[in-house]
């Protein structure tokens, strides 16, 4: 006897759900394997994350060892150092020699012979933390630090010796190409959320330098010094960014002279000399007394 008609229909009709059921079980399931596949991903990039800074973050001298930076230290090591309250406080920190303290006495209009004047020359080292007023920029205060061997010192070490952590800006001093200290000590800043500026001093210096050494004109000079400054900064950022894509900083290195700083801020037009002319004086100066608030006192 023939089946009727509708019956095959209703067969197929349950196959067909079947079908469907099973598609979107296997499909349900899929979708879950991906899921987990992918926060195995994330979990395993989370730790390699982990992992790199705190390799980072030995190498720059943070460890179990070392004392935590609180509020409460913030607030002593400011009292110690005569931090000024509601006022801008930067501490210029490097290398002995580098031109920390010609760097300050131009800022605050001073020449090393001037009574008060930060002690500048091989023989004229700074001994002790020294704390400079700026004559034209009342609410900013300058503290010239003894010149280190960041070289030998663990950047955490260093930063926490000096007190770098009481002020409300580093400003890194160096003279020649930016070593690892160098970097590390503003990765340092910049893992603790403290601004932080580079600047390269004796620019004069090095163009007078570099023309003798080329035997060629101060234009020429001038030309080949910057070249060389901006190719080792995208030579620094690179290996940064290689090395430690966790902290990952973005270094703007100032190029200027204590002569062009002192000129610009007597309203001296800049000087047409390729050794002493104005590079990013302007820049830095402006970038350095600028305040924008009050700054309060740790609470």
């Amino acid at each position: 006897m023939a089946l009727p008609v509708a019956i095959p229909i209703v067969i197929g009709a349950g196959y067909k759900l079947v079908d469907d059921y099973l598609s979107r079980e296997k499909r349900k399931r899929r979708e879950a394997e991906q899921r987990e596949e992918a926060a195995r991903r994330e979990l395993a990039k989370s730790l390699e994350r982990a992992n790199n800074l705190r390799a980072l973050l030995e190498e720059l001298g943070c460890n179990a060892d070392e004392p935590e930076i609180t509020a409460e230290v913030t607030l002593k090591a400011q009292e110690s150092v005569g931090y000024v309250h509601k006022h801008k406080n930067i501490v210029f920190a490097g290398n002995v020699n580098v031109g920390k303290s010609s760097l300050v006495n131009a800022l605050c209009g001073m020449r090393p012979v001037d009574s008060g004047a930060a002690p500048v020359g091989s023989s004229q080292v700074t001994k002790n933390l020294g704390r400079y007023e700026t004559p034209d920029h009342p609410r900013v205060v300058l503290f010239d630090t003894p010149g280190a061997g960041t070289q030998d010192v663990p950047a955490f070490r260093y930063y926490y010796d000096q007190k770098l952590y009481a002020f409300d800006l580093v400003v890194l001093v160096h003279d020649t190409t930016l070593t690892m200290s160098d970097i590390r000590l503003l990765q340092l800043c910049s893992y603790r959320k403290q601004p932080f500026m580079a600047v390269r001093t004796k620019a004069d210096g090095h163009i007078l330098n570099c023309a003798r050494d080329l035997e060629c004109g101060l234009e020429v000079a001038r030309q080949v010094y910057l070249e060389q400054v901006r190719k080792d900064v995208q030579d620094s950022q690179g290996k940064i960014i290689q090395k430690w894509p966790e902290l990952a900083i973005k270094i703007q290195d100032h190029v200027v002279s204590a002569t062009g700083i002192r000129n610009f801020l007597s309203d001296k037009p800049s000087s047409t000399g390729p050794a002493i002319a104005c590079i990013d004086e302007q820049e830095f100066v402006t970038k350095l007394f600028h305040v924008e608030a009050p700054v309060a006192a740790v609470d």
